[in-house]
């Protein structure tokens, strides 16, 4: 078994462990959400607003944008723009799956910094796209581009739970989810499954 199943397992065990127990009664889920979202500092509170609302559709559409122009960073351009369908299918179909509440609905919104979503809270969508984002690049970008984003990548997913609309185990769920998607979707592009949209582009 290839290893990047294991996090799409671990991801399906944490996944049944919640729809079993809730959220609030997950291991030091309440006690971790608080610590984070309810020691916020001022200073740094429209920075993690920024980065909430702004650190997945507009990083990761533009970047995969440059990447696709230029012949030698195509590839890993195409491999990203697969590996994110990819990611918002399972992560919507997941959502739903699990159907978990929101913090806020449990615990009083007197730290919610961006209005609250109205959609289910596992995984974290953008913990997702984002991690699977990283990884991909960890595989198959420079160093300086998958270091500089996997900084991006963890301070988005922090940032999920410190404006307040998201447990600490939705952004851990999305992470191993956005392991798996990456991790898959190289495998893919290495067995040269992905070569034929590089072919249709060139034409």
């Amino acid at each position: 078994m290839k290893y990047y199943w294991l996090t799409l397992i671990a991801f399906l065990v944490i996944g049944i462990w919640v729809k079993i127990v809730s959220e609030p009664n997950m291991p030091l889920n309440v006690y971790l959400f608080q610590a984070i979202n309810y020691h916020q500092v001022s200073q740094l509170n429209p920075v993690m607003v920024f980065l909430s609302k702004y650190g997945r559709e507009y990083v990761w559409i533009p970047l995969t944008a440059i990447l696709l122009i230029f012949k030698k960073t195509r590839r890993v351009a195409i491999t990203l723009a697969a590996s994110f369908i990819l990611a918002i299918i399972v992560g919507e179909i997941s959502k739903y799956a699990f159907a978990q509440g929101r913090p806020f609905l449990y615990i009083h919104p007197d730290y919610l910094l961006v209005p609250p979503p109205t959609d289910y809270s596992f995984p974290s969508g953008h913990a997702l796209i984002v991690s699977d984002g990283a990884l991909v690049l960890a595989k198959l970008a420079p160093r300086w581009l998958w270091v500089v984003m996997m900084i991006e990548a963890i301070l988005v997913s922090y940032s999920r739970v410190y404006v307040g609309v998201h447990w600490p185990y939705d952004v851990i769920a999305g992470w191993l989810l956005g392991g798996w998607t990456a991790l898959f979707t190289v495998n893919l592009e290495r067995r040269g499954i992905l070569a034929f949209v590089e072919k249709f582009l060139k034409a």
